[in-house]
């Protein structure tokens, strides 16, 4: 018979490969910086576009604003409209998009956090 610590031990890890799932399916920034979905990059605005899929309301997640913010996800593409913004990933390393400007970001690796420079 299992013993109620190795019950509970599966139990949390279950619960926590659950909670990265949802948090990865839902927006991928953080209410600091904010944003929305769109099928477009909004004039002004610093926008990553997903490597893969589409969010709520389109590829393009619009940030709001300035400042630092988490984002979770695979982004093929950031555009600024007037500020830079860097992407930082996973393994520490950045991509920064000069201001009104695009480039490609490294699909490949998951970004865990943004800086729109103002």
């Amino acid at each position: 018979m299992r013993s109620i610590h190795q019950f509970m031990g599966r139990a949390a890890a279950l619960a926590t490969a659950v909670g990265a799932t949802v948090v990865l399916a839902g927006s991928p920034a953080s209410a600091s910086v904010g944003g929305f979905w769109s099928t477009t990059c909004n004039e002004g605005r610093g926008c990553l576009t997903l490597a893969n899929g589409s969010g709520q309301g389109g590829p393009v997640w619009n940030l709001d604003g300035c400042g630092a913010g988490d984002v979770y996800d695979l982004f093929r593409t950031g555009t600024a409209h007037g500020n830079a913004v860097r992407v930082t990933y996973v393994d520490n390393t950045w991509d920064q998009i000069a201001p009104w400007s695009s480039r490609p970001l490294d699909g490949n690796k998951l970004a865990v956090w943004v800086y729109v420079y103002c």
